[in-house]
């Protein structure tokens, strides 16, 4: 499927698209017609009174699955290893407590991060400095995680690695595949935030053999604000407890399910016993309760209109937008800082839409995107500046509802900004 002969297809789930050019999917997804349809629907149903008893639980319940489905298409996972949670930073929380609840943290343990983490992943590891646990930090060398540099910071004290599957600001995607096969000779696990990639590339968990995955639904997945996968692998689902309990999660045998599960009316009803069922083996077990109904409908209506258009069809399109803004950007005297393609030395493989750039300097940067919205009729909306670790500059995502021609404008209006700035 060529998506670039679907584009006004697209669009027409994106209305604002006509009054600005929007270059911001690593940010925010613009407002979809698809997450709004599906959440009327679903708030439609709960109007006339389809949710009472358990009438409500059971359109609920079959929503729930099959949104299981169609998250492990788009990462190549089984439907069984994938949990819900509402947010990127409650996943990596998960992480740290699972890893401790059945492990404990002790004082000369390491977790080990990079130079350009999001913010949430070094404070969330934070946490463990008050049991002498180690955070160690990984810098970037021109935008760019080095294989040596991973290799000589994990070692055998070392449990627990989190990486950005594409960096925040510049860009660097890894080959995770390769970072799970150095952090592994030291049996310890991966904790990757694909939030950047999911969306806009193809991932394969099984054939990275990553431990765990956590991603939001709301960038390049175009999905609602408060809906996202925690994949956990096979082994991990059957070899570890979970750290958050939920009596929603127990498992009561395999015919058992719904309301039958919580024993709420029955004679017998006791505090403990009533209760005291083993977690299923998969990933469910780690589920962190309930996931709001219109958002895991919302969330199903976009990975299901994403993996109709197919997932490969969608990184080309992503990866060709890239490529030529880049070569664009470059034509106006703009330095491109994202990495382009894989290089020997370096733990990246081919980058996708989220590119980086300077005009010349930090100072430059600011005042460009202070004009970016500047454009008259359909104002630019998107770039933001983005420094870690010494490195950074101006971040531009354009994604698979964009087209060169908008490409095209942006540029023209930022070669039009550089000679006022």
């Amino acid at each position: 499927m060529n998506l670039e002969r679907k584009l006004n297809e697209i669009r027409a789930n994106f209305p604002h698209l006509d009054e600005m050019i929007y270059l911001g999917a690593a940010g925010s997804g613009p407002f979809s017609l698809i997450v709004y349809n599906a959440v009327k629907e679903c708030w439609n149903r709960r109007r006339y009174g389809s949710t009472l008893g358990g009438v409500g639980h059971a359109w609920f319940s079959e929503r729930e699955t099959l949104c299981r489905i169609e998250a492990s298409k788009l990462i190549g996972a089984d439907p069984d290893e994938i949990c819900f949670v509402s947010r990127v930073v409650q996943g990596l929380n998960m992480v740290r407590d699972i890893i401790g609840y059945n492990d404990p943290w002790q004082k000369g343990d390491n977790v080990v991060i990079t130079d350009q983490a999001y913010p949430s992943t070094g404070h969330t590891m934070l946490a463990l400095r008050k049991k002498g646990v180690e955070i160690r930090k990984v810098a970037n060398v021109d935008g760019r995680i080095m294989r040596e540099d991973m290799e000589r910071t994990v070692d055998d004290r070392t449990k627990l690695v989190c990486i950005n599957r594409t960096s925040v600001g510049s860009g660097f995607t890894y080959d995770v595949k390769k970072v799970c096969e150095i952090v592994h000779e030291h049996k310890a696990l991966v904790a990757d935030d694909a939030i950047q990639t999911l969306g806009a590339k193809v991932i394969d968990v099984h054939d990275d053999d990553v431990d765990f995955l956590v991603s939001g639904s709301y960038k390049w997945q175009l999905g609602p604000p408060e809906a996202g996968v925690f994949y956990v692998k096979r082994s991990l689902c059957e070899s570890l407890e979970p750290a958050f309990w939920s009596y929603i999660n127990v498992d009561k045998g395999p015919d058992v399910a719904g309301m039958d599960r919580f024993p709420f009316g029955a004679l017998d009803h006791d505090t403990i016993s009533s209760y005291d069922y083993p977690f299923p083996k998969d990933a469910r077990r780690f589920e962190p309760g309930t996931t709001a109904t219109d958002q895991l409908w919302a969330w199903h209506a976009t990975l299901k209109w994403l993996n109709g258009l197919g997932k490969e069809n969608i990184e080309k399109r992503v990866c060709d937008l890239g490529t030529y803004l880049s070569e664009r950007l470059t034509e106006i005297g703009c330095e491109v800082k994202t990495p382009m393609d894989p290089e020997p030395d370096a733990l990246n493989t081919l980058r996708h839409g989220l590119t980086m750039y300077t005009t010349g300097g930090f100072e430059r940067d600011v005042r460009s995107v202070s004009m970016m919205g500047s454009r008259p009729l359909r104002p630019v909306r998107g770039p933001t500046m983005k420094y870690q670790g010494g490195f950074g500059g101006i971040r531009v995502s354009p994604h698979i509802y964009n087209s060169e021609e908008e490409i095209d404008l942006f540029v023209e209006h930022q070669k039009r900004i550089l000679e006022k700035v």
